[in-house]
């Protein structure tokens, strides 16, 4: 029939007018979709710049060479607003950039924040994970396992866990750096060191059971994966047009691939040493006790090895990288004595209970401050409103994506004074705020593993700072100088994770 008819056409001459007749409706098709989502947020400025279609999304994703934190600034500067919308290709989205903005939204109306919204081509490749996927059933469980797993109940079954691989660090460094002698750059090890550590805790298993090569895959796997989530990097998360086109073997799924049968063979060696001993004390253990399926207990854990070799391991860098600098040697040996002090001049006493307490304040401040300062997260995993939020006379509406500017709220001047750009190590001396900072984000969703980080960040800084005075090596020698900026820290701009630019001690 439709040949038929096609026949007819071509006798009267017709096709072209039919073929201009589809390219228009498609034309039309396609602008009513980019403009569905073209909806003004009543009382909340919009970001200047958008285009059709894709929004605001041509100026992020590291295409300015600044990260999108540094760019959301920018634009609420020029709307003067502590909030403010822009779109993302199809997702209208706002702007959270003030500390006492993000309380209100992300700590007093925490239940109305608690969803997030859908990554098409990430999300759905990766199966559970806690850390972007909306507020499911699934997830809500998942997550309240994890932080039951992760309780503080639950630290002296981990703290076995937790000395190889200090100790290991500590050897690494020494022999390295030849007791001094010879530079070293101590990131790369930090990172293996954290990755160790998240292993041992999720799994049972040490970096050293399986040789270099399959630890280096699966460590990479893990980073690949987090440098695409929440990325505005890649259109095609954002415009559903773009997802009509099929695609080649993306950057995800190759790397879940790779990560997924990394897995199954670290799980196999946590069952057989099970088998062996009887019992396990790890995540994987407390998680299998909570009646979560297989998947689900594989999705918990990966999601929290996804976090550990970067947030902890950069904060943990920067505050090595400050210690060195001249502005904060004076600051090394008071942390140093006070340290001692604090165990009565017993060095031993103090190491060994490093991961046992946490006691002394200037390692505490300077660890916060750290996290306040070098944002390893600058902008937030999106979230997504269940209801309507209020907020000073405005309304956001149900079912809009909202992303806290973490870096601004970190520097924000009217919550941390006219200093909140400079980096003060005793910032925090005396400060109990249960919310001193959003570098593990806040409310609801916030990282389930930010206590045992705290106290992992405190005893690292407590056993390096025993076991080594910490200098800028000579730059005649090779030495690279730690970089101390708030922002150009980072060597990324494309991701939601900074990662810090390398200098050698």
């Amino acid at each position: 029939m439709a040949l038929r008819s096609l026949t007819v056409l071509l006798e009267l001459g017709l096709v072209h007018y039919v073929l201009a007749a589809l390219l228009l409706g498609i034309i039309v098709w396609v602008w009513r979709e980019g403009l569905k989502d073209d909806v003004k947020l009543e009382g909340i400025p919009e970001a200047p710049g958008a285009l059709p279609i894709i929004g605001h999304l041509h100026m992020l994703g590291g295409r300015k060479g600044q990260n999108d934190a540094t760019i959301f600034s920018q634009w609420a500067k020029s709307v003067d607003s502590d909030l403010f919308s822009c779109r993302l290709g199809d997702q209208i989205t706002v702007v959270v950039n003030t500390f006492s903005a993000a309380k209100d939204l992300w700590v007093t109306q925490s239940a109305s924040l608690l969803d997030r919204p859908q990554q098409p081509g990430f999300l759905d490749k990766l199966g559970v994970d806690i850390t972007g996927s909306p507020f499911t059933d699934q997830i809500r469980r998942c997550r309240a396992a994890a932080m039951r797993a992760l309780g503080k109940n639950m630290w002296p079954e981990y703290y076995q866990l937790l000395k190889p691989s200090s100790e290991g660090l500590i050897v690494y460094l020494k022999e390295q750096g030849q007791s001094g002698k010879a530079l070293v750059d101590i990131y790369p090890r930090l990172r293996i060191m954290l990755f160790d550590l998240g292993l041992s805790l999720t799994y049972g298993v040490r970096y050293g059971q399986f040789d270099d090569a399959f630890m280096d895959s699966f460590l990479t796997s893990i980073l690949d994966i987090t440098s695409v989530r929440a990325s505005t990097a890649n259109f095609r998360f954002y415009i559903r047009l773009l997802r009509w086109f099929p695609e080649p073997m993306s950057k995800t799924i190759a790397a879940e691939k790779v990560r997924a049968a990394h897995v199954k063979e670290i799980y196999q060696a946590y069952k057989d040493r099970v088998a062996q001993d009887g019992e396990v004390s790890c995540v994987v253990s407390s998680l299998g006790s909570d009646r979560l399926t297989e998947d689900e207990i594989h999705g918990t854990c990966l999601s929290l090895l996804q976090a550990a070799p970067d947030t902890v391991a950069t904060a943990l860098y920067q505050c090595i990288a400050f210690l060195a600098s001249p502005d904060g040697n004076s600051f090394q040996t008071k942390m140093h004595d006070s340290i001692l002090a604090t165990y009565g001049g017993d060095r031993r006493l103090a190491w060994t209970n490093a991961f046992r307490e946490e006691k002394v304040p200037l390692v505490t401040s300077l660890y916060k401050e750290a996290l306040r300062f070098y944002t390893v997260t600058p902008y937030s995993v999106p979230h997504q409103t269940t209801k309507e939020i209020h907020y000073k006379g405005r309304v956001i509406p149900r079912g809009v994506a909202v992303y806290m500017n973490a870096q601004q709220a970190n520097h924000d001047t009217a919550h941390f004074g006219q200093d909140a750009w400079s980096f003060n190590p005793e910032r925090f001396v005396g400060n109990n705020s249960p919310m001193p900072h959003l570098g593990f984000g806040a409310g609801g969703r916030i990282c389930p593993a930010m206590a045992l980080s705290n106290r992992i960040l405190s005893a690292m800084l407590i056993r390096l700072s025993l076991a080594f005075e910490m200098k800028l090596g000579d730059p005649k020698a090779g030495a690279r100088v730690p970089i101390l900026d708030p922002i150009d820290f980072s060597a990324v701009h494309t991701e939601l994770v900074a990662a810090p630019r390398g200098f050698r001690l």
